[in-house]
């Protein structure tokens, strides 16, 4: 009986996990856990009821910061021409879980886009992001592509990125 109550109030104690995308963020960002290597900035889909988030970093800060400390000249040729190339270094993170790599996403016109992959014999697919600098505003969508590699079709999210703050030194990622 005694254990019964006890259940019973357990089950009466608020629980204290996070709910939110921004919760999660604030839980991981508190704890120093974010990939360091993608931590300028935070975006968070404009559905609230999605618990997911992704973080992003530019190529050209990597480049600035290896420039300064002197490793940039130690580097081989081929990743230094790499690297002097503008590229976004993103991870994705479901209810604050990581996904296992970070993605890498090229320039393409206005937009950044990564690897097409092979979904079947017909199409392939591949992720494009798009940013409004000014307002931070992002368009996030999976396009579907002929075998030629020619746009069929697209599902997009929306939402809004902000910079992630520098109070807090994130610890993840290469060492």
């Amino acid at each position: 009986m005694r254990f019964l109550a006890l259940l019973g109030l357990l089950l009466l104690i608020p629980q204290t996990t996070p709910h939110t995308a921004r919760e999660y963020y604030d839980e991981i960002y508190k704890a120093g856990g974010l990939d360091r290597m993608a931590d300028k900035y935070v975006c968070f889909d404009e559905d609230p009821t999605n618990e997911n988030f992704f973080i992003f970093g530019e190529s050209k800060d990597v480049r600035e910061f290896m420039i300064a400390d002197g490793t940039f000249t130690k580097l081989a040729k081929d990743m230094q021409a790499k690297l002097k190339q503008d590229w976004l270094i993103l991870r994705g993170y479901a209810k604050g879980i990581p996904f296992d790599t970070e993605e890498f996403f090229d320039k393409d016109g206005a937009s950044w886009v990564d690897e097409p992959r092979k979904l079947d014999a017909h199409t392939n697919l591949r992720v494009r992001l798009t940013i409004n600098w000014q307002t931070l505003r992002y368009k996030r969508s999976v396009e579907m592509l002929t075998e030629s590699l020619k746009y069929r079709s697209e599902v997009a999210r929306f939402g809004r990125c902000e910079h992630v703050a520098l109070d807090i030194p994130q610890k993840v990622g290469p060492e």
